[in-house]
């Protein structure tokens, strides 16, 4: 089977993520050499970082150097004044999945609902578990974990990722991943060697963005009841082999 080509956000943040480990400037070709890629491909992603101010370019003759811009991002604790933007950010990508998804439009409810889970997190929990990434001044990114010291199948402490989100002005800076590193550091210094998370089958760019970090799918099937339904959620009681109990099977095709 061939190996899918990558996306266009991965070749970037493999780009700045190069860069951003460079102490100078690099050279369009050498920068190409190191990552595997041709020269015309990194020099069209190189010129969308320019656009996106992620990346400063200076010319020596008709050689084009590269670095990363000097972003001032810092990575700190989130405090109950930060709820307001955390809510910001947030209303801006549900407004960005309900003009992709007009069909799966979220509730006021599930709004609340993520407020209040924020601000409980903010008031209880530990806060080097709770961190923003804030560039200039205001915040443009957030992560929530939190340790669970139980788990189905099995006991010792586990932590868990909950909550993540940059502004989409911000996207493909690395802020997400710098979150993640920054978070799965404090995990470490506790003691913590298991790190779990949940995402949605479809996300095939969330599922990189952790991949990317290290993680990997698990020999786990999350289940779930939905209790809303006109039963009050109370399945069909049947046998392990599918049988209704005293009655039997229905018959394919409606016969």
């Amino acid at each position: 089977m061939a190996k899918a080509a990558p996306a266009d956000w991965e070749i970037e943040s493999h780009i700045l993520e190069t860069l951003q480990g460079e102490r100078g400037e690099v050279h369009t070709e050498e920068l190409a050499a190191r990552l595997g890629l041709s020269r015309h491909t990194v020099a069209k992603y190189l010129q969308v970082l320019h656009a996106k101010g992620a990346v400063r370019m200076r010319r020596v003759g008709n050689a084009k150097l590269w670095r990363a811009a000097e972003s001032g991002l810092r990575v700190r604790p989130l405090a109950l004044d930060d709820l307001s933007q955390i809510l910001q950010i947030e209303e801006r990508l549900r407004r960005m999945r309900r003009a992709a998804l007009p069909t799966g439009v979220s509730s006021e409810t599930e709004l609340e609902t993520f407020a209040q889970t924020v601000e409980y997190h903010l008031e209880c929990s530990d806060p080097s578990l709770c961190l923003g990434a804030e560039l200039d001044g205001e915040l443009v990114g957030f992560i929530f974990g939190e340790i669970r010291l139980w788990e189905f199948g099995g006991g010792g402490k586990t932590g868990w990722i909950k909550i993540l989100a940059v502004d989409p002005d911000y996207w493909r800076r690395g802020i997400g991943r710098k979150l993640g590193e920054e978070l799965l550091s404090h995990f470490r210094r506790r003691g913590i060697h298991r790190v779990r998370t949940l995402v949605d089958s479809y996300s095939g760019e969330l599922i990189a963005y952790f991949r990317s970090l290290g993680f990997q799918i698990m020999n786990m099937l999350p289940l779930e009841l939905s209790m809303d339904t006109t039963d009050g959620g109370r399945a069909s009681e049947r046998s392990p082999q599918g049988e209704d109990h005293g009655e039997s099977k229905p018959r394919r095709g409606g016969e």
